[in-house]
């Protein structure tokens, strides 16, 4: 249901939504965290600064955003892109086979464009603001973690959490003691996450604040042995790597077997 105050990307779950959510917790809960023997925490929402400067989400934690220079309205920038080609290729009856593997291989490397690509290929395709078509400002960097303040004096600052990663990492040697100092072992967490998503989208599968369900394994890295490693030791994978990821290209794929 919609919120009684209605801002982007933020949602209340009404009776109906609360069963489903709770059902869905409670089943990851069991098939995953109480069927592996997992080690379960729940840590603070509230982060400090330290914590996430060391995990490189102070600096790198961004998407790269645009504004409508009348209006100021924000838009991500390859949001923007991506929504225009998709828009090409699937309306636009005259596309060359040029202009065709060309739109294919932008959405397959839109990831990998740094801003200054990014904003020229913005200009080279005109895209304007989708709601005014107004011109728009060059890409650049907007971070998706909501800030604060730890205590009144303002000098202790800190973010909500983006994931909840973090809570497991900070918490392992206690986690490793708990395990008895033996590895290999995972940790578990779900609880509330926060981004400030410069363009909410697709429903509740991309908003400002949701529930997260994550896991972290940690391994002897000179002895990975596992238990279970049988039950799984004959699987083969269809893999994707990342010297045909890189350059777009998604013709090869390739098998990971058991050596």
């Amino acid at each position: 249901m919609p919120p009684t105050i209605s801002v982007a990307g933020l949602y209340d779950y009404g009776p109906p939504g609360c069963a489903v959510k709770s059902n869905v917790l409670a089943f990851w809960r069991q098939h995953f965290v109480l069927e592996e023997n997992m080690l379960e925490v729940d840590c603070p929402c509230v982060t400090p600064e330290i914590v996430l400067k060391a995990s490189g989400h102070v600096e790198k934690f961004t998407d790269l955003m645009v504004k409508d220079e009348k209006t100021g309205n924000c838009y991500r920038a390859d949001h923007l892109l991506k929504d225009y080609c998709k828009d090409k290729l699937d309306k636009d009856l005259t596309l060359s086979a040029e202009k065709f593997n060309e739109f294919k291989h932008v959405l397959a490397v839109l990831d990998d464009l740094s801003a200054e690509e990014l904003g020229a290929k913005l200009k080279q395709y005109g895209i304007t603001a989708p709601d005014t078509n107004n011109p728009l400002s060059d890409p650049y960097p907007f971070n998706l973690m909501f800030q604060t303040s730890i205590g009144p004096s303002g000098l202790s600052p800190g973010y909500m959490r983006p994931e909840t990663a973090q809570g497991i990492f900070v918490n392992f040697k206690d986690l490793y003691y708990y395990n008895g100092n033996r590895l290999p072992f995972a940790a578990a967490q779900i609880g509330q996450a926060f981004r400030n998503e410069i363009s909410p989208r697709q429903g509740l599968l991309r908003v400002r604040e949701f529930t997260l369900a994550e896991i972290e394994h940690f391994v002897d890295p000179e002895d990975k042995s596992h238990p279970k490693f049988s039950d799984v030791a004959d699987l083969e994978f269809l893999m994707f790597p990342r010297s045909c990821n890189w350059p777009g290209n998604h013709q090869n794929h390739w098998f990971l077997e058991r050596q």
